[in-house]
């Protein structure tokens, strides 16, 4: 479907694929404020989405990558980089030294196709008898065929058959308490292991907070229980992080909230400070499984400009301590986002963890039908009044906040003020 635009938006659209927007035309950012062609400035709570997290334009990240580009751009692909051995040692070091062995790569979908791939290698090489994947409804990792087949949104697949239907894939039911009720999700666990997987299961892939399909959390014994349930059966645990890594949530990755440890762990995003910059980290046995020549990226670690950009992303996180703003800016925004719930019956839920936040908006608190039309009027009434807000969910009614991790006091403020106005005005137009 082509999108009807006008004005200095429609030449885009007429020579770029579909996209979800295309006006504004966003130009210039600083912080966690982006400017449009025509001047005028909004406070971007999308981030990306979730890229930016140090900022649009950081400083650091700005002279870092001007300085590496007069340097070397690209690393000859058979050769080490040092600048790419610091980085994979830094990330190791945010792990406790857990996890230990690295590829880098370009973008989320990748990242979690080569965790895949070398899980798939080492369950081999340890004896498997079936190569069983489980991941989660309502989970998301990217939109490369086996990132599609993985993700449990059906929105996401539909009109492309195959291409999205990787065999040996069985989706368990997430702990969407909000929609899915307090259960035995556990049990569900044993039961698929029991009655659906082919032979055996050697691989589960799942974001340890879930961000695209809603944004929310299990309970805090969910994981450390499914990691014990991994150990007994064999099962390799990888771990998502490309959304919620790199202090969004208010922890570095979002794993450290629960008392858990993966074999692989996937990141990307904000580690590049807006540069393509991804990749996977396991386990020295885990990671040990790849041989010289069984994965390869042209770029990845090859490109020294994103690499760069990560060093003074990490960089930026720990001095300007970051992880933390996000845990408290986070509360805050919550609070205030709480306080709107009890004044507007649209609001369904209120939930997140630092600045990974998500509002469900209903059309009725008892039947928590969800409010799609209504969550597309908000965004659009956010916009007019500068705030720039996504809209996710499996049902489509999540309104996603996701700001820079640089956003101010007074900026959370005026969001949330934006917020009100909003649902105030929609209400009275339905």
């Amino acid at each position: 479907m082509t999108l009807e635009t006008t004005g200095p938006a429609a030449a885009l659209d007429r020579y770029m694929v579909a996209n979800i927007a295309a006006e504004p035309v966003i130009v210039e950012g600083s912080g966690a404020t982006v400017t449009d062609e025509d001047g005028r400035t909004y406070i971007d709570l999308e981030a990306g989405p979730g890229v930016v997290s140090v900022g649009h334009c950081h400083p650091r990240v700005v002279a870092a990558v001007r300085e590496q580009v007069g340097r070397l751009t690209q690393s000859p692909g058979r050769f080490y980089s040092r600048l790419s051995w610091g980085l994979v040692k830094r990330l190791s070091e945010l792990t406790d030294g857990h996890l230990s062995k690295a590829f880098i790569a370009n973008s989320g979908a990748e990242a979690n196709d080569g965790a895949i791939k070398v899980a798939i290698k080492h369950a081999l090489e340890s004896g498997k008898k079936g190569l069983g994947i489980l991941a989660f409804d309502h989970g998301f990792h990217g939109r490369l065929s086996l990132g599609l087949s993985l993700s449990g949104y059906a929105a996401r697949k539909s009109g492309f058959g195959p291409y999205a239907s990787f065999p040996g894939i069985v989706h368990l039911p997430p702990p969407y308490r909000y929609r899915l009720g307090e259960r035995d999700y556990l049990a569900e666990i044993e039961s698929a292991l029991r009655t659906r997987v082919a032979g055996e299961a050697a691989i589960l892939i799942s974001e340890p907070i879930w961000c695209v399909g809603g944004v929310y959390g299990p309970p805090a014994d969910f994981w450390p229980r499914v990691a014990e349930l991994c150990r007994k059966h064999g099962i390799t645990l990888i771990f998502d992080e490309v959304f919620a890594g790199f202090g969004r949530t208010g922890k570095m990755f979002s794993y450290q909230h629960f008392d858990v440890q993966p074999e692989i762990m996937t990141f990307a995003k904000a580690v590049g400070g807006g540069l393509p910059l991804a990749g996977y980290i396991a386990t020295e046995e885990v990671g040990s499984a790849l041989e010289v020549g069984d994965h390869f990226t042209t770029f990845g670690a090859n490109n020294q400009v994103g690499v760069a950009a990560g060093h003074a992303v990490l960089d930026i996180l720990e001095e300007e301590r970051l992880v933390e703003r996000s845990a408290e800016a986070g509360r805050r925004f919550l609070d205030g986002l709480t306080r709107l719930k009890s004044k507007h019956l649209c609001i369904g839920d209120v939930r997140g963890y630092g600045l990974m936040l998500g509002v469900e908006l209903v059309r009725d608190r008892a039947s928590r039908e969800p409010a799609v039309h209504f969550a597309r009027q908000v965004q659009a009434a956010l916009m007019d009044a500068g705030v720039l807000v996504s809209i996710t969910g499996t049902y489509g009614c999540v309104l996603r906040i996701t700001p820079p991790l640089v956003i101010s006091d007074d900026q959370i403020d005026e969001s949330i003020a934006a917020f009100d106005a909003a649902f105030s005005r929609c209400k009275e137009q339905k």
